[in-house]
């Protein structure tokens, strides 16, 4: 392994990512004056007296329809020495903001828009009043970004940079984290909490400016924001700033959506990246990203040639976890005289104090090699990359109108995402991206990240949508609108939960789920708790699936963690088990160290845990405002009275206690499909597990499927495809039959579609859940 393999990789010497200019975008010249760049000089050091001089200058770009700017979305430049690319055409982005009531940037990385734009806002436009509103009701600025840490990241950051504390003039918000005050002025924000602002404050009075950065990511939340602020800037014509910004994006398309706002381009600081694609397509990308890395190391030691780190993109949590093992492992066996490397990750459900490990410089002689998601495409970045392996994969949403179900699958990356990736080698020399796909295949990509919006589940924005008083959805105006399918499918949904009535408007339900930030069938099993009189049970079953992660995935770890799920394990299935390990954890003593020491002693992650109890506890505060009226349960009488005559003994759970008869007793049910399905006694035993199962159908009824005795495997009650439970679900434990009937919480698609968060159920209980449902397809 002395050398790299070249013959893997065609050298693609035309593509040039550090000097390639967008061709697919014309934008006005629109050059500033030396004045405006002295005084944007001048401004950017009186704010920082460290700064002595800038190491770099950059010209504001032009063409031929719209006026461009050059910026940057880093957190990463907080060198006080430097002089960020976005400051010399800052006097001509704050004639932008000023003279137009919404704007296009697109700010390269390393340009510095992402903490720099939003104070320009303030300082130059909103604080001197210049939004055309009220002097006496200046309002703040609002930056979204779709990503927690980023949110977080970027606030600490500009904090910093200002000189003040965080929480003070510079503040963040995100879901159990709220870092701001009446002082305030600037804010850094999830787009999703936004989103739920907009429920409480139509017209967003506390704002005069919201910018939405990493635009291009496209999520179900931002979409839904483009169309929201939109009409808000008709109702609010001169008193509100909008900012679109993102690192790479389809300009000319958000530009012709928000009335034809004007563009600019601010470039960033980048080098040259030679592109490398497989000859060949790969069988295995995370044995080629393995094997390339390992190549890269052999054949471009730091103590050579100066180095760089290596940066490669993974799709997920446990292939990141995976291939570290693997390179460790392999780092041994390499010649003494090899140089080490340090494998570190990079993944969302990481807590954040981790994240920022890869930020950190390695020992001297020691090489960087990060395996992240997509994380590190635009949100974050980290100095130092000077090679990059691509997988050329990412997992997205999928989601199917016919069923109705959403899953979680691999997809290739677009065009645009690859370069992003590119780009990331080469912000402090020259660089190299080798990419684990053909040419050819890169070719055949979609030039864009295809909309969240078109290939999600609408369940959830759509009824945040009909809160808010939009009462047709359909004709919305939307950037890319939604497959009407998809639409009329949430309706439906949303209709057979009780959310909507007939005239698919919102009813006192419907209202009722708003206040919940989940999804609609999980809120409506918590209301449903609360009727039944197990408002905590539910939750606590609730929170904890809706916690990712929660198993330390470590190879020295997987023993206790499989010990752990079969200790808590039921018979019933994964929601009672949930239940059972979530009580058992919240007996625990809170002082001390018992919870953390049970934690590490079952391969569970204690950071995980404790964000567990903040949705729990932030669930459980919210149930506490909702008022519930029985009558949205049917069947709710029925299992009240199972209740009051004792067959419900006790709200606690064993965590060692024997669960209820998994209802294995094969009666063939009634509920069909074009096929059969087994009912069974799922609710023998009695206890709280019959009351939670049944609160989940009420939520969950849409997810069901049937075990198929002809063919030995689940089918979806709903569309009759194959479904498989997956391999960690506490029912595979089991030596006894399958359950004849079963939900779940998701479907996850690898080489087959498996249903996680899986509980045996009673074919009466989808009948009482959902009547106008089952009714139909019995």
């Amino acid at each position: 392994m002395s050398g790299l393999n070249r013959n893997r990789f065609q050298d693609l010497k035309s593509n040039r990512f550090g000097s390639e200019k967008n061709s697919q975008q014309q934008h006005v010249n629109v050059k500033p004056s030396q004045s405006d760049l002295a005084a944007a000089r001048v401004q950017q050091m009186a704010r920082d007296k460290q700064q002595q001089q800038a190491l770099q200058r950059s010209q504001l770009t032009h063409s031929t329809t719209r006026p461009s700017v050059k910026l940057s979305n880093e957190s990463e430049d907080a060198a006080p020495h430097r002089l960020l690319p976005v400051a010399e055409a800052r006097a001509a982005i704050v004639r932008m903001l000023t003279n137009q009531s919404a704007c296009i940037i697109v700010g390269e990385t390393g340009s510095g828009k992402t903490t720099q734009i939003p104070q320009f806002a303030w300082d130059d436009v909103v604080s001197k009043g210049l939004c055309g509103g009220d002097d006496a009701n200046v309002g703040i600025v609002g930056c979204t970004q779709p990503r927690r840490v980023a949110a977080v990241s970027i606030a600490k950051h500009v904090a910093e940079q200002r000189g003040v504390a965080l929480g003070g003039e510079v503040g963040y918000a995100v879901r159990f984290d709220d870092k701001t005050s009446h002082k305030t002025r600037i804010k850094f924000m999830t787009d999703g909490i936004l989103l739920r602002e907009i429920q409480a404050d139509p017209l967003l009075q506390k704002y005069s400016c919201i910018i939405l950065d990493e635009a291009h990511e496209r999520t179900l939340h931002g979409d839904v924001l483009f169309g929201l602020l939109k009409d808000l800037t008709r109702k609010r014509q001169k008193d509100l700033k909008i900012v679109v910004m993102s690192a790479t994006l389809n300009a000319q398309h958000f530009s012709s959506f928000w009335r034809d706002a004007p563009i600019g381009v601010v470039h960033g600081r980048s080098y040259p990246v030679t592109v490398y694609h497989t000859a060949e397509p790969q069988a295995d990308f995370v044995e080629a990203a393995i094997s390339t890395i390992l190549q890269v190391h052999c054949s471009e030691p730091l103590k050579e040639n100066g180095g760089g780190d290596i940066l490669c993109f993974l799709t997920g949590q446990e292939e990141i976890e995976d291939a570290k093992r693997v390179l460790e492992h392999r780092l041994k066996e390499l010649p003494n005289d090899t140089p080490d490397f340090q494998v570190l990750t990079l993944y969302s459900a990481m807590p954040y104090e981790q994240q920022l490990r890869v930020f950190e410089a390695s020992p001297v002689g020691v090489r960087k090699v990060i395996l992240a998601t997509n994380i590190a495409e635009t949100s974050i970045t980290v100095e130092g990359i000077k090679y990059v392996v691509d997988s050329g994969v990412v997992k997205a949403k999928s989601f199917s109108a016919k069923t109705g179900m959403e899953s979680l699958a691999e997809t290739d990356v677009s065009r645009a995402q690859a370069t992003q990736r590119a780009g990331r080698a080469g912000r402090m020399s020259a660089g190299k991206c080798y990419r684990l796909y053909t040419q050819d295949a890169y070719e055949r990509m979609a030039e864009n990240t295809t909309p969240e919006i078109t290939r999600s589940s609408l369940n959830s924005v759509i009824l945040q949508m009909k809160g808010i008083g939009i009462q047709d959805v359909e004709t919305f105006e939307f950037m890319d609108k939604p497959p009407t399918a998809a639409i009329r499918r949430a309706e439906e949904t949303l209709f057979l939960l009780g959310a909507l009535d007939r005239d698919r408007s919102i009813t006192a339900l419907g209202k009722a789920l708003t206040h919940f930030p989940i999804e609609p069938t999980a809120a409506k099993s918590i209301l449903c708790g609360k009727v039944y009189g197990i408002p905590r049970e539910v939750v606590g079953v609730i929170a904890m699936i809706a916690t990712e992660n929660i198993y330390v995935t470590s190879r020295e770890g997987k023993e206790k963690a499989d010990n752990c799920r079969r200790t808590f394990a039921k018979p019933v299935g994964d929601h009672i088990s949930y239940l059972a390990l979530f009580q058992h954890y919240m007996r625990l003593p809170r002082d001390g160290t018992h919870r953390k020491d049970f934690c590490d002693s079952n391969s569970l992650s204690h950071r995980q845990m404790l964000k567990m109890e903040d949705t729990f506890k932030q669930l459980m505060a919210i149930l506490d405002t909702v008022e519930v009226d029985a009558d949205w349960f049917h069947g709710a009488l029925e299992a009240m009275t199972l209740q009051h005559r004792g067959g419900t003994k006790s709200h606690r759970v064993d965590p060692h206690a024997r669960g209820d008869d998994d209802g294995s007793d094969r009666k063939q049910s009634s509920v069909k499909h074009g096929g059969g399905c087994g009912g069974g006694n799922a609710s023998a035993g009695g206890g709280d597990f019959e009351l939670v199962r049944r609160a989940l159908c009420h939520g969950f009824f849409m997810n069901a499927a049937y075990f198929d005795t002809k063919l030995q495997r689940y089918r979806l009650v709903i569309g009759q495809q194959p479904v498989h439970l997956h391999p960690t679900s506490a029912l595979t434990f089991q030596t006894r039959r399958k359950p004849s009937l079963v939900i779940f919480n998701n479907v996850v698609e690898t080489t087959q579609r498996y249903m996680k968060e899986v509980t045996a159920i009673h074919e009466q209980w989808l009948q009482d859940a959902a009547p106008l449902l089952y009714k139909r397809i019995a």
